[in-house]
């Protein structure tokens, strides 16, 4: 994960594993041992009883199930910075795995996330992008990434290098929100690398190597 992130392109990453830490703790311990030109900031993607929350800079795993007002304010009192992740996606939201919705404009969110590098999340990025621009917090991207594939499909923008500038440009407001690809493109890699599997896997016989080998 470190090397494919530096290969495209990225000098600071944000591992936020579900609900611990020990992941980041230990990426963070390789890439100062194996000497990468890389910056990892240790976060978690916290379940909420109201939705998904990430906690950037953290110094502690922050346990879940807390309501979204406990977990911001426990991420601030470890210092760090609380972002309201994919607050309005329906397609998370239909697993489980959906944001804090509305409740960004009350809590005390440092950022929203106004991209989300997954493949189904053009429109709730789009409708995130709106409603942002009436509460304006710092918007950021993120990649989502549960595979090598999808790091850096989405990203944030700021000025200088390194896990110190990002947070002082969170902070300030002074971030940028990119996507690694556009929404369409993003939805049709995905359909064609699972849904285009799973009719080779299940389809005629016929035809199922060739799909397989196409996917």
């Amino acid at each position: 994960m470190l090397r494919k992130s530096i290969s495209a392109g990225l000098d600071t990453i944000a591992i936020t594993d579900h609900n611990e830490i020990e992941g980041a703790l230990k990426a963070r311990e390789l890439a100062v041992r194996w000497g990468l030109n890389i910056d990892v900031v240790v976060g978690e993607e916290i379940t909420t009883s109201d939705g998904h929350v990430v906690g950037l800079f953290l110094k502690d795993r922050i346990r879940p199930l807390l309501t979204a007002e406990a977990t911001v304010d426990e991420i601030h009192r470890q210092g760090g910075l609380a972002v309201a992740v994919h607050p309005f996606s329906l397609w998370l939201k239909l697993f489980k795995c959906g944001g804090v919705g509305t409740l960004v404009e009350s809590l005390q969110f440092d950022a929203i996330e106004t991209v989300n590098g997954s493949p189904t999340e053009g429109f709730s990025n789009a409708y995130t992008q709106r409603f942002n621009s009436k509460i304006r917090l710092a918007g950021v991207g993120g990649s989502d990434a549960h595979t090598p594939e999808a790091i850096g499909q989405g990203y944030t923008v700021f000025p200088g290098r390194g896990s110190a500038m990002l947070y002082s440009a969170i902070r300030n407001k002074a971030v940028r929100a990119k996507s690694g690809r556009s929404a369409g493109r993003a939805l049709w890699d995905f359909l064609m690398k699972y849904l285009w599997g799973k009719m080779a896997l299940y389809g005629p016989k016929g035809g199922a190597i060739d799909q397989m080998t196409a996917s």
